[in-house]
């Protein structure tokens, strides 16, 4: 009978402690909740990307440069018409964009990132980053896109391997939700 007691009166002690467990964030199924370890990182790696291909009035693009935000064999897939163009990072620099500076006489060119969202998982990232493309002024973008950056982490710190990305365009419109809130 004392044991029954000491039984009984154990239950009404936990029954009337208020427990807390406490969830911890790898538990949630929200990807709301998740938080991307390296996107700082992440987003600085497309940034110096963009940055890598634009320059100012007066400055000379920076051809050899474009390459270190790249991995060596980095690809770039582009759906400007109705298939496909996919070409090397090397051949992205030079002919395409070198030809493209010099045979536009493009005086500036700038893109930049108006909205950005990175998944990361250990040493694999994607971030959509839907852009903007000034030329030779800032005044009006001439070009509005996403792209789809593929990264890897590399001793050096996050590298491109490759971009897939299209443009707006007569019946093909950003989704509000690649673009800012």
């Amino acid at each position: 009978m004392k044991n029954l007691l000491i039984c009984l009166a154990c239950v009404w002690v936990l029954a009337s402690c208020k427990m807390s467990v406490k969830q911890s964030p790898d538990d949630s199924l929200s990807t709301d909740a998740y938080k991307v370890p390296d996107d700082s990182a992440i987003t600085k790696a497309v940034h110096d990307a963009y940055a890598a291909i634009s320059f100012k009035t007066g400055e000379q693009p920076r051809y050899s440069e474009i390459k270190n935000y790249f991995t060596p064999k980095a690809q770039l897939i582009n759906f400007r018409t109705d298939s496909a163009q996919v070409v090397s990072i090397t051949e992205f620099v030079d002919p395409l964009y070198k030809g493209f500076i010099e045979s536009n006489h493009v005086k500036s060119f700038y893109e930049e990132e108006i909205f950005g969202k990175t998944e990361q998982f250990g040493r694999i990232a994607e971030r959509i980053s839907t852009y903007k493309t000034y030329l030779n002024t800032r005044d009006t973008a001439v070009e509005r896109g996403v792209n789809s950056f593929q990264l890897i982490k590399t001793k050096s710190g996050w590298k491109v391997s490759s971009i897939i990305w299209d443009v707006e365009k007569p019946g093909l419109k950003i989704p509000g939700y690649y673009l800012k809130k």
